[in-house]
């Protein structure tokens, strides 16, 4: 009778570990182990827009100075100085014969030279417009242009630069480029002496010319265009 209980126990004791063994199996095979559980794929980083591509370029990394002047968006007025604002795009230098600097203080002696070619010219269509003076007398572009050249000549490199404005930026190679502002001046009185010695050059020759002219009319405009050259052409030109 022992011997029946004893194998019975024994039978049921097997049975058990079997079971247990055979749960504990399953387990492991239904939890992998940390090795073995699937990685997740990074997401790449999003490239920028073209709008904040866009963004970063139009920003400077530093300007200098670090305020904006006032000059660079109103023009000084003075009753003794003219100002002009040059400008220059930029520039992989900020100095030297290539650099912004360089090229914003061409693009204010341009100005200058444009300016007073330009109010020249207007001014003399409104005086020949005004007393009937035809163009082969008074021609207002070539009036201009020779104004232009003078100033050109004689005006032009008096114009100083006197402040500048520096943005710096970065280029698509990560390099810096330069955008340059600069107040350039000059005094009043030296553009308004070119512009009557101009004027008086221009008068003289124009009465030369009416005195020489037997035609009443033609005569009459030049005296008309000799009016307009003498006296105080700077002041005509707004000085």
């Amino acid at each position: 009778m022992k011997v029946k209980q004893i194998l019975v126990l024994l039978t049921i004791s097997v049975t058990a570990i079997a079971a247990i063994s055979c749960a504990s199996s399953k387990g492991a095979a239904q939890a992998p182990s940390a090795a073995q559980a699937p990685v997740q794929a990074q997401r790449p980083a999003a490239a920028p827009s073209a709008r904040d591509a866009a963004i970063a370029a139009a920003t400077p990394i530093r300007t200098e100075p670090a305020r904006r002047p006032d000059w660079v968006d109103e023009v000084p007025d003075s009753p003794t100085t003219l100002s002009f604002i040059g400008s220059a795009g930029r520039y992989a230098t900020a100095t030297g014969n290539h650099g912004a600097r360089y090229f914003a203080e061409e693009n204010g002696r341009t100005q200058l030279v444009d300016f007073y070619g330009t109010l020249m010219a207007n001014q003399a269509r409104t005086h020949a417009a005004t007393f009937g003076i035809t163009s082969d007398v008074l021609a207002p572009q070539i009036a201009g242009q020779q104004l232009n050249e003078r100033i050109a000549q004689n005006v032009s490199q008096a114009l100083a630069p006197r402040s500048y404005y520096t943005l710096v930026y970065l280029d698509q190679t990560n390099r810096e480029a330069f955008e340059v502002y600069v107040l350039m001046q000059i005094d009043k009185t030296l553009v308004a002496r070119v512009i009557d010695n101009y004027g008086r050059e221009q008068a003289a020759d124009y009465a030369k010319r009416a005195a020489a002219e037997q035609d009443a009319v033609r005569r009459q405009q030049l005296q008309k265009a000799a009016e307009f050259f003498g006296g105080n052409l700077s002041s005509t030109l707004g000085f």
